[in-house]
């Protein structure tokens, strides 16, 4: 069990967890996905039973019985300022495939939970984001790349990361370049996407990718948006 492991199993049975959390499923509060000088990025999500029980939305509080993803979408062209103003060479944490570079900074990015797979040729994925994210206007814009990390349950601080929840510890923001932006050296499971069209989804915006490319990771314990809380499943996916 990692320490991050460790750390979650301790906050979940003493009945901890975060108030708000991301992804499109649980209704954004804020907007914007660029990360704050906390390293964090400021966008938070309201908690459907946060409220008094009188005030809660029947829809919310029923969407917050479905047990979902969490992945986090990472976008910006190597060279943007996406990756940060503090973004600098790090030595010694992870090496850089062929024309690569590690980096560590605080990439454009968003926990969402909204998503959905589709095999094909190509294999098709969509999500559902806040319109007025920062992620979302940086995807919509030809031609569109960006990468999706879909995260274990070892990965729970990033996941509050990207809500704007909690800082993540710097050795999981580290990020190596791509084509289709930024990717987070410590998240193994990948998808590497293109947008092919965008529309009004309810108050969200729906995002249709291609799949250009995979990465399939060890296995080990997954992660889920439920009740409000990021839950650690108890079986290993393989």
């Amino acid at each position: 069990m990692s320490e991050y492991e460790a750390e979650y199993e301790a906050e979940y049975e003493t009945g901890g967890g975060p108030e708000r959390a991301g992804g499109s499923a649980a209704g954004p509060a804020r907007s914007t996905s660029r990360a704050t000088s906390a390293g964090g990025a400021s966008v938070s999500y309201g908690n459907p039973w946060a409220d008094p029980p009188e005030a809660r939305d029947p829809l919310r509080r029923l969407r917050g019985r479905l047990a979902l993803p969490v992945t986090v979408w990472l976008a910006g062209l190597p060279g943007q300022d996406d990756l940060g103003p503090s973004a600098t060479l790090a030595t010694g944490t992870a090496t850089p495939g062929p024309g690569s570079a590690i980096l560590s900074g605080a990439p454009t990015g968003l926990t969402i939970s909204s998503v959905v797979l589709a095999s094909g040729d190509p294999a098709r994925l969509a999500g559902v984001l806040s319109p007025t994210a920062d992620l979302t206007e940086l995807i919509t814009q030809p031609p569109g790349p960006f990468v999706v990390h879909i995260l274990t349950a070892g990965h729970r601080r990033l996941a509050k990361h990207f809500a704007g929840e909690l800082p993540a510890p710097p050795d999981l923001l580290v990020t190596r370049t791509s084509a289709y932006g930024p990717v987070l050296v410590a998240v193994q499971d990948r998808l590497y996407c293109r947008t092919l069209r965008h529309e009004p989804f309810g108050t969200s915006v729906l995002v249709q990718a291609a799949v250009e490319s995979v990465e399939v990771g060890r296995a080990g314990r997954g992660l889920a948006w439920y009740h409000g809380r990021f839950v650690m499943l108890d079986q290993e996916h393989h």
